[in-house]
């Protein structure tokens, strides 16, 4: 696969990321004034904000849990809450963490109960 969406069409932030990292959406991360894409095929930097590079995820689901993070819904493995916000593991790559103002949005996606 290449990372395409429904439409065949990969996502434009994977046109910024070298070709052998191209595949399917993991996470975004912000790193100092980059922006860490991780994929499937392993992880690059981008100078961009974190705003701009969700804007280029295309049909990718995805939800922005902190505001350093944003992650791809369909590469989650696990997701547990820890303290006031929670802990996302992903199909590769280190766990996200959840700020507590978007725990109500990850319940909603399904990624924990709603208790």
């Amino acid at each position: 696969s290449t990372g395409t969406d429904g439409t065949g069409t990969p996502p434009a932030i994977l046109d910024r990321i070298a070709f052998d990292k191209r595949a399917p959406l993991v996470a975004l991360s912000v790193d100092d004034h980059y922006v860490r894409v991780r994929t499937t095929k392993g992880e690059d930097m981008v100078l961009m904000r974190l705003a701009d590079a969700i804007r280029e995820v295309g049909s990718t689901r995805g939800l922005r849990v902190h505001r350093s993070h944003w992650i791809a819904l369909d590469q989650v493995t696990a997701a547990a809450r820890k303290g006031d916000g929670a802990l996302i593991s992903m199909t590769s790559g280190p766990d996200i963490p959840v700020s507590r103002a978007n725990v109500p949005a990850i319940k909603e996606a399904g990624l924990l109960p709603r208790t």
